[in-house]
């Protein structure tokens, strides 16, 4: 499994939340997912401590073609892990029901796209 790492620089200058569909636009096309969507590798996509929210706006920006180009949700979940290099299990809940509830709105997206 390859690492992919988002890093406090994609958050911005002195923020603690990933925020910004533009924003998770850009670091798509650095981190070059619509390649990786394309070949037969798994990712762990690791979240960089310290990080306290991952909003809708942000994963949408970021994985939304990724579910699209992949067929779905379930095709996203077998490509790419989402992993929390925070060891706060508080920090850790929080980012996972942020992670959900991201999915959940992307999934509404995606069902209801033509």
């Amino acid at each position: 499994m390859k690492q992919i790492k988002l890093t406090k620089a994609h958050r911005g200058p002195s923020s603690t939340m990933f925020t910004g569909r533009p924003q998770g636009h850009q670091v798509r096309e650095e981190l070059k997912l619509n390649q990786c969507d394309k070949d037969k590798e798994e990712y762990e996509i690791s979240i960089p401590k310290g990080t306290t929210s991952f909003n809708p706006s942000f994963f949408l920006g970021l994985f939304y073609e990724s579910i699209c180009n992949l067929g779905g949700i379930d095709n996203f979940h077998r490509k790419y892990k989402i992993t929390f290099e925070d060891e706060d299990t508080e920090v850790i809940k929080c980012l996972k029901e942020d992670i959900a509830d991201n999915e959940r709105q992307a999934l509404i997206e995606y069902n209801n796209r033509k």
